[in-house]
């Protein structure tokens, strides 16, 4: 039989997520012919925010301790 301590939890791959919901936004924008697209946010300050966050989260997944 399997050893059932050695069974742990994986929490959400938050990377994954991440570049799940913006291809979906991405496909989205893609299939309106960016019709659906704010007037007020511009593509590239999205982009560009984007990309802070996945560089915070990836220097902050590295700058953790590993176990």
């Amino acid at each position: 039989m399997a050893d059932q301590d050695s069974i742990e939890k994986r929490g959400v791959d938050v990377v994954g997520l991440v570049f799940g919901v913006a291809a979906l936004v991405a496909a989205a924008y893609m299939l309106s012919d960016g019709a659906a697209w704010p007037e007020f946010l511009d593509l590239r300050w999205a982009l560009a925010g984007g990309a802070m966050v996945i560089g915070l989260g990836l220097l902050a997944g590295s700058a953790r301790r590993r176990r």
